[in-house]
């Protein structure tokens, strides 16, 4: 049986079947590492707190900043005294130089850790360095030197970097005995014991981490989400005993996309980028950030044989919390551009946006997901963009392992060349339904249809770039042209253009993580590689002062303006200022003027009747 302190944040019904001469030890240390000067609080920077809405309060994002999912990168003492080869502490810059964001020492954040990062509540007396959704879901920009918060949004950090130094670091404990020996002296574990322990972590993350890199890193905001969930799951999850690894289900993590925005996906009927995944309520929200929990360092072991072992005896996830950031993001509204607007012009840009974009990202009604009935429809196309994400999914795990012969979906799981990402859900829902058996899961998956892409509601779509799902335009201005003309090099960071609406040229040297990204092709030729910035072509052939007013409404799309007297409904309140207004006058004398022809006409009683209803932003 394995001696791995990483176990027993996993074990619930076996723990006293486990050795733990190192946990007496830990334990002792507890009241030393929570007041040690090993992690280095990072330097909290002024910043704006951008508008989202007052549902969204200040307990809430300290909540989502630290909320405990069941990651288990490692024991806090490990992390607390890890070195990188050059000798310096991994916690030195609080993670700063991976892009990771300062987060202040608090009753839910008592060693000062950056966002996404906490001690998390173990079942044993060890507590474990670990990892949470708003790491890669909260986003900080900087214009003219002064820094904003968006919470939900894209993270501007370097995964990449983050997992491959950790794996180094830890490679350089093993083969350097004097950095073996400090790292012992400072952890307190018999030296032994400990470099088993960190053996045995080693050969697990090396494995789902070291030989999934591909040796073009990924780049500032991108990760690949996908392969990192079935590489942990089926490579690192599913394999017997003791170490439960099957080195031949792993593939190399080739297809980084950016992390999506957090506000309104509870809110669409169908989510991931392929819109592969159900999505509607608390249920399937449960499944996906189980699934997502999974892919960061999630252990569920099956343990018993089929068709029906244990998916809960060693398990990490934190279904309560969970529970809790579902119930957070939720609350996350859509961020409101911070700046001046021109309100005339966008008013026109609303026209169109109504004309050249509604039909795919305007709120439609969705498919019912019990018990929420007013879901969004989430359209899912292939307008010519890049299709290597579509590779995963085509992806095969060799060896089922422990899952092979497990009932999943009314039959048993074949013993060999299963698809990755079935495997991965199989073992997140199982679990899943063993926690909480009334839970409903019963809708039936949704198709996917190749190369297509989900066309999301786009409230707060300002905040979110660079654009595309593998980043490969750096704003909205380079989005409305042919992509033929699309700029090809372009630097990642987070220094913000509010007039092009994104990536600023320039961005900052030294302060903050910055990467170059390089596409491949505007023509199409290359839809394959990963980094074309071909496809979505909509609004190109609009002329300059058109592109410049849908600009204008983009940045604060989904605004009502035919809510003319402003009380969140398109009502009769409404037509009566419209027919008051009727005829000609300036824009600036018409509140009705929609379209900003000079004249409140029959073209503005229409928009205002295809609004009628509350508005919904």
């Amino acid at each position: 049986m394995s001696s791995n302190p990483l176990r027993g944040r996993c074990a619930r019904l076996r723990s006293s079947q486990f050795q733990w001469a190192s946990i007496v030890q830990a334990s002792a240390l507890v009241a030393i590492a929570l007041a040690s000067p090993k992690v280095v609080v990072g330097q909290d920077i002024p910043f704006v707190r951008v508008d989202q809405g007052a549902n969204w309060t200040a307990a809430d994002w300290q909540a989502f900043y630290s909320a405990d999912q069941g990651s288990v990168i490692m024991p806090l003492s490990w992390m607390q005294a890890l070195r990188q080869p050059n000798g310096e502490l991994f916690l030195r810059d609080s993670l700063a130089r991976y892009g990771f964001i300062a987060n202040p020492p608090g009753a839910l954040n008592p060693l000062g850790l950056p966002i996404g990062f906490l001690v998390a509540a173990p079942l044993t007396s060890t507590p474990i360095f670990s990892i949470t959704c708003s790491a890669c879901h909260t986003r900080q920009i900087s214009v003219n030197e002064t820094h904003y918060r968006i919470d939900g949004g894209p993270a501007l950090f370097n995964m990449y970097a983050f997992m491959a130094d950790m794996v180094q670091s830890v490679d350089h404990l093993l083969t350097s005995p004097l950095a073996f020996a400090q790292f012992q002296q400072a952890v307190g574990t018999p030296a032994k014991q400990l470099r088993i322990q960190l053996q045995e972590w080693y050969d697990l993350n090396n494995l789902v981490i070291g030989s999934q890199l591909p040796a073009q890193p990924w780049g500032i905001g991108r990760m690949d989400d996908l392969n990192m969930i079935a590489n942990r799951a089926t490579g690192g999850n599913i394999g017997t005993q003791p170490n439960y690894l099957i080195p031949e289900n792993v593939a190399t993590g080739d297809v980084p996309v950016n992390p999506p925005f957090l506000w309104n996906s509870d809110r669409q009927d169908l989510t991931q980028w392929a819109g592969s995944s159900i999505n509607g309520n608390a249920a399937y929200a449960m499944l996906r950030n189980g699934t997502e929990t999974c892919g960061v360092f999630g252990v569920i072991h099956p343990v018993g044989d089929p068709p029906n072992p244990n998916f809960l005896e060693v398990n990490s996830l934190n279904y309560g919390g969970l529970a809790a950031i579902g119930d957070l993001t939720v609350k996350i509204g859509s961020p409101k551009w911070p700046w001046d607007i021109d309100y005339a012009k966008a008013r026109l840009g609303s026209v169109i946006f109504a004309t050249d974009c509604a039909g795919c990202h305007g709120i439609q009604p969705g498919q019912p997901r019990p018990p929420v009935y007013d879901t969004w429809k989430t359209p899912i196309t292939d307008v010519g963009t890049d299709r290597r994400y579509y590779d995963v999914f085509s992806r095969v795990a060799p060896q089922s392992g422990l899952l092979a012969g497990v009932q999943y979906e009314g039959q048993g799981i074949g013993a060999t060349n299963q698809p990755s990402l079935f495997l991965s859900k199989a073992l997140n829902q199982l679990a899943l339904v063993q926690r909480f058996p009334n839970i409903d899961l019963s809708l039936p998956n949704p198709p996917i249809i190749q190369n297509a892409f989900e066309s999301r509601v786009l409230h707060g779509i300002w905040a979110t770039a660079p654009y595309l799902h593998n980043g490969s335009v750096p704003t909205l201005a380079e989005l409305l042209k042919p992509p033929a003309e699309r700029v090809t090099n372009f630097l990642v960071g987070p220094n913000y253009d509010i007039t092009k609406v994104g990536l600023a040229e320039v961005q900052p040297s030294g302060s903050a993580p910055v990467s170059m990204f390089t596409a491949t092709d505007g023509f199409g030729a290359n839809l394959r590689s990963g980094n074309s910035n071909a496809g979505h072509d909509f609004g190109t052939w609009r002329s300059a002062l058109e592109k410049d007013a849908l600009l204008e409404y983009l940045k604060i799309v989904g605004t009502c303006f035919e809510d003319a007297n402003a009380d969140g409904n398109v009502d009769g309140a409404d037509l009566a200022v419209l027919l008051g207004e009727w005829g000609n006058c300036s824009p600036a004398a018409c509140q009705c003027d929609f379209d900003s022809s000079g004249a409140v006409d029959g073209a503005d009683l229409a928009l205002l009747l295809s609004r009628w209803g509350p508005c919904l932003d």
